[in-house]
C-alpha cells in the first residue's frame, strides 16, 4: 500500500510503502518466531507494552515558551496524525520504543516557515538506517530513500556510542522472550496435542499389540471425546486415571519466573500487570512502586519524546507532558499541602480552588481549610 504524506516542504512529494497495518497471530504450536508481533503474544509483555504506551499516550502534550503554555497547541502536538487520535499516535511511538528501541515518524504538512504540522508513525521493521558516503544519516523505508529532515527518529533503550539506532528489548533479550513463548507453547501443546495420556487400561496378563490396539480403539469409541457413559470392563481389565497438575510439572513456576523476567526487561512493576510475586503488597509500597514506575520507567520515554518534538518546534518553544494527573496525590495529602501553602501565604483560596477544579458552591469547603 502506498501512502503519500501531507504537503512536505518545498512541495516535495514522498511515497512510502508501509507494511501490513495489522498484527499476525502467533501460531499455537510449531516453531517459535521471536519478532515484534510474537513478542506481544506473551501475556506479560503485552500488558507491559500496553501499560507504558497507554499511560504515556493519555498524558497531554503541550508547548511552552518561558514556562507559559501556548494556546492553541501546535498541530504537531495536538494531533500529529490526522488519521488517528493523538493518544493513538503517542501510544504507537511508545510501543515501538519499548519493543524495537526506535520510533520513526515521517514529517509533513509544513507551514510557511517550514515547521511540520503532521507526523506519521512508521513500522520500525520497515525502516533501515545507515551512513552514506558523506557521513550523513540516511533513512530508507521499504527500500525507498527518505529525506533526513523529513524523519523524526526517537532512540530508546541503551544507547551505545556511535550507534545509529537505539536498543530495544527485542534486540538484546530474544532468548528471554523465546523462553517465555516456549513456556506458553508448552502449556498449549499439553492441551492441544494431549501428549500426556488421561489414563491407562491395565490387563492382568500379557496381551499382544493387536489386542492392545483393539482394547484402546474400543475404549475410545465408547468413551472418547465428550462421551461420559459408564464403563464396563471384563476379562481382568482395569482402568487407572493419570493426573499431573501444572504445579507437579513446574509449569506454573516456570511461567511465573518468565513473566517476572519480562517485567524486569520492560521496567514495569510486576504487580501492575498482574504478575504474582513473593512480596506482600500494602498501600504504602504500592504507592512507592507506582511513583518508581513513573520516575524510572516512564521518565525515559517522556523525556526522549519531549526532546524529539521540541526539535520540530520554533526556537524558544519546548514540548512537555503534563504529569499532574499521573502524579496527583491523594485528597488528604493535597489538602494538607494546600493548608501549608495557605498558612505560609504563598497560596490563595482562589488558587487552591482552581487547582482542585472546585465549583463556586464548593468554595466554602476550601475556605474551611484555613480555619
Amino acid at each position: 500500500m502506498l501512502y503519500r504524506t501531507l504537503f512536505s516542504k518545498q512541495e516535495r512529494a514522498i511515497e512510502v510503502a508501509l507494511p501490513t497495518p495489522y498484527l499476525l497471530p502467533q501460531p499455537l504450536t510449531g516453531p517459535l518466531s521471536v519478532s515484534s508481533t510474537s513478542t506481544l503474544s506473551i501475556p506479560a509483555a503485552y500488558r507491559c507494552v500496553a501499560m507504558i504506551s497507554d499511560t504515556v499516550g493519555s498524558l497531554p502534550l503541550k508547548a511552552f515558551r518561558d514556562r507559559v503554555c501556548i494556546e492553541p497547541s501546535p498541530p504537531l502536538l495536538d494531533n500529529p496524525d490526522p488519521s488517528q487520535t493523538r493518544v493513538e499516535t503517542i501510544a504507537s511511538i511508545c510501543a515501538s520504543m519499548a519493543i524495537n528501541g526506535n520510533a520513526y515518524l515521517l514529517l509533513g504538512d509544513r507551514d510557511r516557515l517550514g515547521y511540520p504540522r503532521s507526523a506519521i508513525v512508521l513500522n520500525p521493521d520497515a525502516v533501515n538506517v545507515q551512513l552514506n558516503n558523506n557521513g550523513v544519516i540516511q533513512y530508507q523505508a521499504n527500500g525507498r530513500n527518505l529525506e533526513t529532515d523529513d524523519v523524526m527518529h526517537i532512540r530508546a533503550g541503551v544507547l551505545q556510542a556511535g550507534s545509529l539506532t537505539g536498543t530495544g528489548v527485542l534486540t538484546v533479550a530474544r532468548q528471554a522472550l523465546g523462553l517465555a513463548m516456549g513456556n506458553e507453547q508448552t502449556s498449549a501443546e499439553m492441551l492441544v496435542s494431549g501428549s500426556i495420556p488421561s489414563g491407562v487400561i491395565q490387563a492382568q496378563g500379557e496381551i499382544t499389540k493387536d489386542e492392545a490396539d483393539a482394547i484402546k480403539n474400543a475404549w475410545l469409541a465408547a468413551h472418547g471425546g465428550r462421551q461420559y457413559s459408564p464403563a464396563v470392563l471384563s476379562g481382568g481389565l482395569e482402568y487407572k486415571t493419570l493426573s499431573f497438575s501444572a504445579a507437579d510439572m513446574q509449569l506454573l513456576e516456570a511461567r511465573r519466573m518468565s513473566a517476572q523476567q519480562v517485567c524486569q526487561l520492560f521496567g514495569v512493576p510486576a504487580f501492575l500487570v498482574g504478575v504474582p510475586s513473593d512480596e506482600s503488597r500494602t498501600y504504602s509500597n504500592v504507592q512507592q512502586d507506582t511513583r518508581a514506575f513513573v520516575n524510572f520507567c516512564l521518565r525515559g520515554y517522556l523525556t526522549k519524546i519531549e526532546a524529539a518534538f521540541t526539535q520540530q518546534l520554533p526556537r524558544g518553544q519546548h514540548a512537555r507532558f503534563d504529569l499532574d494527573d499521573l502524579l496527583r496525590a491523594s485528597r488528604l495529602e493535597r489538602y494538607q499541602s494546600h493548608e501549608i501553602g495557605l498558612r505560609a501565604g504563598f497560596l490563595t483560596p482562589e488558587e487552591v480552588r482552581e487547582m482542585e477544579e472546585l465549583e463556586e458552591e464548593d468554595y466554602r469547603v476550601v475556605e474551611g481549610i484555613t480555619e
